[in-house]
């Protein structure tokens, strides 16, 4: 069974999401975690400046088990105070159907976005490469990537790539007070900090710098865009020098700190993208400082026109690649069951063939064994059909535990 707990823009604000987030060390020592509990087989883990979600694949149908991963991803974080109001959380076809509009940018804050398919996939390569996905964890995300394709290529959701780094840039571009000819400076050289940079060159911002803590890195993206740059020790000169910022590093603790900020007389302008946020919140207390975050993009309604979008047909074609990958579940189910049988069957058979008295002629003892083998047969024969008739070719499942159970308890009994 496959599950999914989460928070996101719409159920939590900026200060409770940063709490959540979880770097990529993070992710993979809380998803061992997951493991060990026993019920765990495997887990994927997103965390972007818009939402947490946790896609998990776990043994039997406990109804508390989203409950317990959200409480121990809150121990994790050593959150201290309630959070299931922030919380969601989806099971079976519900977890398929949110992956895949998530993944076409249809569930993202800047509705028809594409960056976060790029999130999606670099969280199932760290998965992958950590060993702590699994079969159906990796078909279904293959499967969303797949959609989402489908969707950008046929349905047209965006024909200009957009993201919340290029609506952050219109938003900016829109505020009062801010002109074009202004010093800007983009803190990080990572895809954010590029697809910012773009932007700005796109509405002709041409004063524009980066700052990062590396000079290496921060000397390679500079050189490859034509701009200037600064680096470690540099910061406290490259904030001053600046009025309109954007912060998009991923440092755990603020970097833009009130300290850093030099006391201004006219208006700086600071955009901070990151999660948790990198911009100390007293920032914004200093005279002519304006200071907005992620959240402020919802509040803009930025992005693709929603009513714009076939939504009708897009939403058909989500739900039909959803119900080809429950058909691909309830099969791999259905097989799981059958050689489970098969195998404790062989196991019970094997066990009285070895019972049998040593002193029978080898002539017999092969007849035996004969009649046993077509035994097994037979009776594995019998109760896969039945399994199959119970199940409908494995569209109704809600046997399977308690056949799962049963081939458990007797491996354990004639182990």
């Amino acid at each position: 069974m496959i599950g999914l707990i989460g928070i996101n823009h719409n159920t939590a604000p900026v200060e409770v999401r940063q709490q959540f987030a979880l770097s990529p060390a993070e992710a993979s020592a809380f998803v061992d975690g997951l493991v060990q509990m026993g019920q765990i087989l495997g887990a994927i883990v997103l965390s972007t400046c818009n939402r947490i979600e946790v896609y998990f694949e776990h043994e039997g149908s406990d109804p508390a088990i989203a409950e317990k991963i959200s409480e121990r991803l809150r121990t994790f974080k050593k959150i201290d105070y309630p959070t299931t109001q922030y919380v969601y959380s989806h099971r079976g076809e519900e977890v398929t159907l949110h992956l895949f509009r998530l993944a076409a940018g249809l569930e993202s804050m800047v509705v028809g976005e594409t960056q976060i398919l790029g999130q999606l996939k670099d969280a199932f390569r760290q998965a992958n490469d950590n060993s702590q996905s699994t079969s159906m964890l990796s078909r279904l995300f293959h499967k969303a990537f797949e959609t989402a394709k489908i969707i950008r290529t046929e349905f047209i959701v965006s024909s200009t790539p957009i993201s919340a780094g290029s609506a952050a840039v219109e938003m900016m571009d829109g505020l009062q007070g801010v002109e074009r000819d202004m010093p800007v400076l983009i803190l990080g050289a990572g895809q954010m900090a590029e697809t910012i940079l773009s932007a700005l060159r796109a509405k002709g911002y041409s004063q524009v710098k980066m700052y990062n803590r590396t000079r290496e890195r921060a000397a390679k993206m500079a050189a490859l865009h034509g701009i200037s740059y600064y680096c470690e020790g540099e910061l406290h000169k490259a904030l001053a020098a600046s009025r309109l910022i954007f912060v998009t590093t991923s440092a755990l603790t603020p970097i833009v700190t009130r300290n850093e900020m030099s006391a201004r007389d006219r208006d700086v302008f600071l955009f901070d993208m990151s999660v948790p946020r990198n911009i100390e919140p007293e920032v914004s207390d200093l005279p002519f400082t304006h200071v907005y975050t992620i959240d402020d993009l919802k509040r803009e309604n930025l992005g693709q026109d929603v009513q714009a979008l076939d939504h009708i047909a897009i939403e058909r074609c989500i739900s039909e690649k959803a119900k080809e990958f429950s058909s691909w579940v309830e099969a791999s189910q259905l097989r799981g069951i059958i050689g489970r049988i098969q195998s404790v069957s062989k196991m019970l058979l094997e066990k009285e063939l070895n019972n049998l008295p040593s002193a029978i002629p080898a002539e017999q003892k092969s007849l035996i064994e004969e009649h046993d083998e077509h035994f097994r047969i037979t009776l594995s024969t019998a109760v896969i059909a039945a399994l199959k008739e119970i199940t409908s070719d494995g569209r109704n499942m809600k046997h399977a535990d308690a056949i799962n159970a049963l081939c458990r308890a007797i491996e354990k009994r004639e182990a």
